[in-house]
């Protein structure tokens, strides 16, 4: 059976492993030996005869006839790969045989890049344009690693571009939801293995190293000085032919205007990726998921910047400081509106997915929650630099706190309006109509971005929260008639005394004719009728015993005293 996914078989294997220890490496590198002697048998491409071996000699032709024999090329591959991680983190830890694991890790690279390259050759003939990319992918990320290691850094750029090319490519054209896990691992390769690496080998040569990496790719792509990996740029043009295409001038967003404040954008990478996310269509999105990743994007513009920022930090140009403010406070005002709208969304579909009182009152719960964020998140508006300046702005911003704000009050009194405590529902509309208002000035702005909020919903309820507090008053009041407090036993009122027979019904049961059941006495009678007790203290007296013992001898010689004398 041919492996589907090179990707996925090796690197994918290696995500799904966590491999960190040279443990771990050498135990996957164990198991992928145990998977080409099974590959080599099953092939009948063993070689009893050690003393006289002589490597198997495969090409297009056996590919063709079996495609097992590519596969065997990429797990050979693999394997001199993991040798050559095990050996760099020997080299990470500090253990002792440096030399040796660098010569190691030298060797094992080469022979990887070696085997890609015969890989490259063999499958030319590969009828699957995904397959056929993803094993281009996979030689461009082995040579740019040998590359890397060598110091070779022209040989970098080109390797990582064609691999960032030829991941990107697949992005766009894999679809489905079994592709989940695939687009996962791509993007992961993207940035934990590629931007990086680019960046490094750019930080090396002339180029500027804030140039956006998406045209520097296709750029040393274009001009790819590695002769087998070539090829991959038909392959791309074949399936996507605007793919190497420059964006113009005029398409970038070279300066930004928040609040009539403008700000120039220096770096080529931040100005592409702002034109993007202005570019996308965000009233399409029904799922948060949407807004997430395009928050998820806003967030990494924001750090991307913050990073400009600081390598400029001892800049004394006030315009360039003041340039990269406004920047940052625009970058940082869309990211938390795209928080914004998201939470907003999630709040919507839980309200949508309750149908029962139970399944109500959980979800409330997590609304609840996701209103505390919202606000959170509105607060974070109003602190951003410029904000509280901005008299119209800060000012909206502070009354779409208050309606949310008054959002997640409405959802604690209908919770307990579901939960039949109409009295408290009763007091938190109460509360709400005091404190919540709206005239024509609730937003002096025209509008705020992704329309997270607006002056007719703020109108709205408003409206809802007078007619919830009627409803809630009625049902308040009903309540309070249909279930009365009942009328307190005897025993709990250490003031009251049974007067009459109905009182007395309070003590005994007389549910059954003649029997009589005794209550039990409190306590606290007997300590209130213990200060009222008074007792003698003469007991408490010393008894003097010498006169009582004079009285005896006396009452002795009297008696006895007519004998005595």
């Amino acid at each position: 059976m041919s492996i589907a996914s090179p990707l996925g078989s090796t690197f994918g294997a290696r995500l799904s492993d966590s491999l960190t220890s040279p443990e771990d490496f050498r135990k996957c590198r164990r198991r992928l030996n145990k998977s080409l002697c099974k590959l080599r048998h099953n092939l009948k491409i063993v070689s009893h005869k050690t003393e006289s071996y002589n490597p198997p000699k495969v090409g297009a032709e056996q590919y063709n006839a079996d495609q097992r024999y590519g596969d065997l090329l990429l797990l050979l591959a693999e394997r001199y790969s993991l040798h050559a991680l095990e050996a760099k983190s020997f080299l990470e830890i500090g253990v002792d045989g440096t030399k040796y694991y660098k010569q190691l890790m030298r060797n094992k690279l080469q022979r990887a890049a070696t085997t890609t390259e015969q890989l490259i050759e063999m499958t030319k003939d590969e009828q699957s344009t995904i397959k056929k990319v993803e094993i281009f992918v996979y030689a461009a990320l082995t040579e740019g690693a040998n590359a890397i290691f060598r110091k070779q850094w022209d040989k970098a750029l080109s390797a990582y571009s064609s691999a960032r090319c030829g991941l990107e490519l697949l992005l766009d054209i894999l679809t489905g939801d079994e592709s989940s896990f695939s687009k996962t691992l791509l993007e992961e390769l993207i940035d934990t293995s590629v931007d990086p690496s680019l960046r490094l080998a750019l930080s090396q040569g002339t180029e500027d190293t804030t140039a956006d990496l998406r045209t520097v790719s296709r750029k040393f792509c274009l001009n790819n000085s590695l002769p087998h990996l070539a090829p991959l740029n038909d392959l791309i043009v074949s399936v996507k032919e605007t793919f190497f295409s420059v964006p113009k001038a005029e398409e970038l967003f070279k300066t930004v205007n928040w609040r009539n404040h403008v700000a120039q954008i220096d770096n080529d990478a931040l100005a592409f990726q702002i034109s993007k996310l202005i570019k996308i269509d965000w009233k399409s999105f029904s799922d948060s998921n949407d807004y997430d990743n395009m928050y998820s994007q806003w967030q990494a513009l924001v750090e991307l910047h913050q990073s400009d920022l600081s390598k400029n930090n001892d800049d004394d140009d006030p315009e360039k400081v003041q340039n990269g403010a406004v920047l940052l406070t625009y970058l940082k005002y869309n990211m938390l509106f795209t928080k914004l709208k998201r939470d907003l969304l999630l709040i919507d579909q839980l309200n949508q997915s309750s149908s029962t009182v139970s399944q109500t009152l959980r979800a409330n719960k997590d609304i609840l929650r996701l209103y505390g964020s919202v606000i959170s998140t509105v607060d974070e508006l109003k602190d951003l630099p410029g904000v509280y300046n901005d008299e119209e702005l800060s000012e909206s911003l502070e009354n779409m706190g208050n309606f949310f704000k008054a959002k997640q009050s409405v959802t604690v009194a209908n919770s307990y309006a579901l939960a039949d405590k109409f009295a408290e529902a009763l007091s938190v509309f109460m509360h709400l109509e005091r404190v919540y208002s709206v005239d024509e000035h609730f937003y002096k702005v025209d509008a705020f971005p992704f329309d997270v909020a607006s002056l007719e919903e703020a109108k709205e309820l408003e409206h809802s929260i007078a007619r919830l507090l009627k409803k809630s008053h009625v049902l308040a009041q009903f309540q309070a008639e249909t279930q009365g407090p009942s009328e307190a036993l005897v025993a709990d009122d250490v003031f009251k005394f049974p007067t009459s027979g109905r009182c007395l019904q309070n003590i005994v049961n007389v549910a059954q004719k003649g029997k009589i059941a005794p209550v039990l006495s409190k306590a606290v009678l007997f300590d209130v009728a213990y200060n009222y007790i008074s007792y003698t203290h003469d007991s408490s007296k010393p008894v003097d015993t010498e006169n009582r013992e004079e009285s005896q001898d006396k009452k002795k010689s009297g008696f006895f005293g007519i004998f005595g004398r």
